[in-house]
């Protein structure tokens, strides 16, 4: 099933380095960062799940690069609503 996978994702991807990379990240994702599977999981690592979602072409490099950038501004704006609240009390 593996093989398959990351045969199928590479033609998706365009090479392996590229398929290493996006997968490894959207890997990370799942894994730290609380991202929600857009697969099944079934009892799979989150590398198999990752690869999954490439092979289905769920995910791209362009998909990875927007969910990290909305995470980041998700925190920076976390973060501003922290640094306000904290401010307000000081006024």
């Amino acid at each position: 099933m593996a093989r398959l996978t990351v045969h199928n994702a590479v033609k998706n991807i365009g090479n392996r380095f590229d398929l290493v990379l996006v997968a490894a990240r959207r890997a990370r994702q799942i894994q730290i960062g609380g991202k929600e599977p857009l697969v099944p999981k079934y009892h799979d690592k989150s590398t198999v799940i990752a690869l999954r979602e490439i092979e289905e072409g769920l995910i791209t490099n362009d998909t990875v690069d927007l969910l990290d950038h909305k995470e980041k501004e998700e925190r920076q704006n976390h973060a501003f609503t922290k640094l306000m609240t904290k401010s307000e009390l000081y006024i």
